[in-house]
């Protein structure tokens, strides 16, 4: 079969199957995939010329719709460049469909250019990987649709993930003809992926509930279903809520009485400890918050029960694992619960979380604008409804986490936690923008300078969204550290190898690519960009200072500290 009709056949079953979206970069091997994919006119698609970006251009797109999104690229070390945002993608169960071409297997190990060993490149980060026969050799007409339901069906499996398919294309690339697809095979039908069923009777963990004083603690989802499901089941068990930002519990028109907005804060400060469960319902990975996760893991003790969909207890900690989705066992579990604790357990916790709402808005009122909380704080207050939110792997989403509280405005809360890197992150942005959607990427200093490229894409591609860059003017994260600012480090080795200060000025830079920039030192002018559906690229920058964000931090932990004695 030549490669362009191959290719062909391949992207229209993609497309029969919901394939919306791909993310292409240039190159000659993948010239059959560009063909192909350039001629499906359902698959809409975004050129973009650097792979590690597009990756995590791809990640977004597919966490705000939900759905696989092909990465098509060349052969060699670019697509070597997509590992991070796979990684990312597995570890995060986000579907992204990675297509990679490469040179046929005689080339393979004789020193031919822009030759890499990419037979499961890859490991374990993937759900699939498959290595194709090269056009040339398949005869069966039906090869393409049969290859596109297998990745597909892999992909959106539970938990979904990324799936890599190699495909080499011998020369000539492209064959002479340009015409349709000949002998096309009826559309593929995908077999629905079976979700795995606990083994564990969800009525016996519903029974370890009842009666008992207990909390959730919700880590990331991606399932749009999942806070609702959560919030019931709060509120048939009487349990608080510690919700991390990704959980999608947070922000959103879903109930909200039993969510605490300052879960981390009130576990940095000893509130677990006050107002000891007697058992914990975990759902998904380990949450942003430290103070809980690390908590769960020093008491093993206690009656710990994790559900997740791909059984992935961190703390080591669960006394019971459940492989299930989360949404699917919230709902089955709340239909098994018989009655609710007494009203007293999750009112003194909804008590500690108003004071804790009222000692931090008044600790950011006084303390001197721009501070890292107060940009968290009002970035989630001052965005539309329906926005998409990305949040950095550093500071931004521990701020957001401590100080952001909880609303009734529907956010949806992204970020690159699975493996916590800091690369990528506005790339991933820009995807969620891709999406259709109003989006804000609240992002530090250390990040954007790892994603710099991205700014030049939102500008070739015109993306609605407005980038806030938290200058600290270095990584103001190890400030936190042990071994920050103390004896135990030299201050100068502390100061060029951790901090690691670069002077850039990212308004400039902004606009030497074409994007509009705005310097910010008020409050009043955040909150009027934020809150601006804008719909053209733009970016925030707000100057901070490393060494005050910590001592802020550690004023407010000493006052919440007061707050629960």
């Amino acid at each position: 079969m030549p490669n362009r009709r191959f290719a062909r056949q391949l992207a229209s079953a993609l497309a029969d199957l919901g394939v919306a979206h791909a993310c292409i970069s240039p190159g000659s091997r993948n010239a059959p995939l560009l063909d192909g994919l350039a001629g499906e006119p359902r698959i809409r698609k975004w050129p973009l010329h650097d792979e590690r970006s597009a990756g995590f251009f791809a990640l977004g797109l597919a966490k705000a719709t939900g759905n696989p999104v092909v990465l098509a690229c060349t052969s060699g070390t670019a697509a070597a460049e997509y590992l991070p945002a796979v990684i990312e993608a597995s570890q995060s169960d986000t579907p992204l469909l990675v297509l990679t071409a490469d040179r046929p297997p005689e080339l393979r190990e004789v020193g031919a250019p822009q030759t890499i060993d990419q037979v499961s490149l890859y490991g374990t980060a993937v759900r699939l990987f498959a290595d194709a026969l090269p056009p040339d050799e398949i005869s069966d007409e039906q090869a393409a649709g049969e290859v596109a339901v297998d990745i597909w069906a892999h992909a959106t499996a539970e938990p979904p993930g990324p799936v890599h398919l190699n495909l080499p294309f011998r020369e000539p690339l492209l064959e002479s003809e340009r015409g349709g697809i000949d002998s096309a095979p009826a559309p593929p039908i995908a077999a629905p992926a079976a979700s795995a069923m606990p083994e564990t009777d969800l009525a016996e963990v519903a029974a370890r509930l009842t009666g008992r004083h207990g909390v959730i603690v919700a880590g990331r989802e991606n399932d749009l279903s999942f806070p609702g499901a959560c919030a019931q089941l709060a509120a048939a068990a009487g349990f608080p809520i510690f919700a991390d930002p990704l959980s999608g519990l947070r922000f959103g028109d879903h109930d909200l009485t039993h969510v605490l907005g300052y879960g981390d804060q009130l576990a940095a400060a000893g509130a677990l400890d006050r107002l000891r469960p007697e058992v914990v319902l975990r759902f998904g990975p380990v949450p942003t918050s430290k103070p809980v996760w690390s908590w769960l893991e020093r008491h093993t003790e206690v009656d710990q029960i994790l559900i997740d969909g791909q059984s992935r207890d961190a703390t080591r900690s669960a006394a019971t694992v459940i492989e299930m989705p989360p949404a699917s066992a919230a709902r089955a579990i709340s239909s098994h619960l018989s009655a609710p604790t007494s009203d007293a357990w999750v009112a003194g916790w909804t008590r500690l979380d108003t004071a804790a709402d009222e000692l931090i808005a008044r600790e950011i009122q006084s303390a001197t604008f721009p501070n890292e909380p107060a940009i968290a704080r009002i970035v989630t207050e001052s965005a539309p409804a329906g926005t998409l939110l990305t949040v950095g792997s550093s500071m931004p989403i521990r701020d957001t986490d401590a100080f952001a509280g909880k609303s009734e405005t529907p956010l949806r809360v992204f970020g690159n936690r699975g493996t916590n890197g800091i690369d990528g992150v506005v790339s991933a942005a820009l995807g969620a923008a891709a999406a259709g959607h109003h989006a804000v990427v609240l992002v530090g200093d250390v990040s954007m300078l790892h994603d710099l490229n991205s700014l030049r894409t939102a500008a070739l591609l015109r993306l609605p969204i407005t980038i806030v860059v938290v200058n600290n003017d270095g990584g103001g994260i190890f400030h936190f550290l042990e071994h920050g600012d103390s004896a135990l480090l030299d201050p100068d080795v502390f100061e060029t190898y951790l901090a690691t200060p670069h002077g850039t000025d990212f308004v400039a830079v902004a606009e030497a690519l074409g994007i509009e920039g705005f310097r910010v030192d008020d409050v009043a002018t955040l909150q009027s960009l934020i809150a601006e559906k804008t719909a053209r690229p733009r970016l925030v920058e707000i100057a901070t200072d490393r060494r005050a964000n910590r001592d802020l931090h550690r004023h407010v932990t000493t006052q919440m500290a007061e707050l629960i004695r």
